[in-house]
């Protein structure tokens, strides 16, 4: 019968040991850094709210163009227990839906009108603390929903002042706006190039041509 052999290995002096107890020690660190930067996304994300709601407000008030806009607080979701975490709540400014000003009639009065999708962009933390500021762009209904892309990353909450906010979401906002039906024309004119636009590629509503035998008049 077979016996295996059990090699013990003596670790002489401290030098290796005091070197793989400070290795082992890091993920105590590395879990220190995790917590803290959690503690103060959650801390810091109300006063990340207001200024959102401030933005949101002063857009409502003064823009010439107004589809609303909203801020939303939203907490991670498990599908598997149907369950939330608190510990990980996420904030959302987005655009309220934009009427394409198409709308189509049938014989019995029945009418459909094309509306576009507003943007969402969502300052989320991941798992390791830091956020993740992130576009899902315009799109129209019918249309497939467009992937998000990532605008930002903030290593710790704390960053985010009220300037940097505010340089966010302007960023966040021209991203958007190329995505819609209403800057698509812009940006084939003046043919931007920043790599953040040119992720997202549009999908304009195509219509079935329907022939009529109606003559002129």
């Amino acid at each position: 019968m077979a016996h295996s052999t059990v090699c013990h290995t003596s670790l002489k002096g401290s030098t290796m040991t005091d070197k793989i107890l400070l290795v082992a020690n890091r993920y105590a660190l590395g879990l220190k850094n995790v917590e803290d930067r959690r503690a103060e996304w959650l801390e810091h994300f109300k006063e990340v709210r207001t200024h959102l709601i401030e933005i949101a407000m002063l857009l409502n008030e003064k823009a010439e163009y107004k589809p609303g806009f909203f801020v939303d607080t939203s907490h991670a979701y498990n599908d598997d227990i149907n369950g939330t975490c608190s510990k990980l709540p996420s904030l959302t400014f987005r655009s309220g839906d934009m009427p394409l000003n198409v709308s189509f009639r049938n014989a019995i009065g029945e009418k459909k009108e094309y509306i576009e999708e507003g943007f969402y962009l969502v300052f989320t933390p991941t798992i390791t603390g830091q956020i993740l500021i992130l576009l899902q762009p315009h799109y129209s209904y019918g249309s497939e929903k467009p992937e998000y892309i990532n605008i930002a990353i903030v290593d710790h909450p704390k960053q985010l002042t009220a300037d940097v906010i505010e340089e966010l979401v302007a960023k966040g906002m021209e991203v958007a706006f190329y995505s819609s039906f209403t800057g698509m024309v812009d940006l084939q004119q003046h043919e931007v190039q920043q790599e953040s636009q040119k992720q997202y590629k549009p999908e304009p509503i195509g219509f079935r041509r329907y022939e009529s035998t109606q003559k002129a008049q």
